[in-house]
């Protein structure tokens, strides 16, 4: 007994391929390969080569084109168990996944994220505490111990986001939080450099820095909801 054609094979697709595939696929050797094409060109033994070829094609688009002869099809040549086994392990692989994407989340994004938006939100408020009398230790100690926690606020959101590697549908959150750090990170450096020399200007300069900040982690909370 011959082998058996594989009608897959017969129309050069793979066994992923969609209806509107096969329709096209079956198009194009339709144009390639019809009798009608050569046949004034053609001896008796070539006539009947191309008939038999044709046959081939046509038998496979029928059986492929139609949902349950394919399925049926599928199953006498073991693709069947083949294509539900993948159904399954990309079923696996989605449910994985959004587990990685709840955990990551729920333990480093939402914390590093709110402790930074925490921070940098007050800083208006502790501006205006300091304004009072910026020459008043304590109001300047007040101050002083804020950048202080807002540096250590940065480190930590920046440590945690670098130790733990984002789900790839998260890539894109994470990545605005990195930004949404690096502009608090150049913000905190003005607020240090008003430590060092009370020019009024550095503060103005952080304000501005850290607004943006706070625009990059609503950006990253945004893709987060969109996702």
């Amino acid at each position: 007994m011959g082998k058996r054609e594989n009608y897959y094979e017969v129309l050069g697709v793979s066994p992923e391929i969609n209806s509107d595939g096969i329709k096209k696929a079956f198009r194009q050797l339709v144009k390639k390969h019809h009798p009608d094409l050569e046949y004034s060109k053609q001896d008796a033994n070539q006539r009947v080569q191309a008939k038999e070829v044709m046959q081939k094609i046509n038998q496979a688009y029928e059986i492929l084109i139609d949902r349950r002869k394919r399925t049926e099809y599928d199953k006498t040549i073991g693709l069947r168990n083949v294509s539900l086994e993948r159904v399954r392990q990309q079923v696996n692989k989605a449910k994985n996944e959004e587990l990685l994407r709840e955990v990551f989340l729920g333990t480093v994004f939402h914390p590093a994220r709110k402790s930074i938006v925490k921070i940098l939100s007050q800083y208006k408020k502790r501006c205006g505490e300091l304004e009072l009398d910026i020459y008043d230790d304590q109001l300047l100690e007040n101050f002083s111990d804020y950048v202080d926690s807002i540096e250590k606020t940065l480190r930590a959101a920046s440590n945690s986001l670098t130790d733990n590697p984002p789900p790839e549908s998260l890539e894109g959150s994470v990545r605005w939080m990195r930004h949404c750090i690096a502009q608090a990170s150049d913000g905190l450096d003005e607020l240090n450099y008003f430590r060092s020399n009370f020019d009024y200007d550095h503060l103005s300069m952080a304000g501005t820095l850290f607004k943006i900040a706070l625009e990059h982690a609503a950006k990253a909370q945004q893709l987060v909801k969109l996702l």
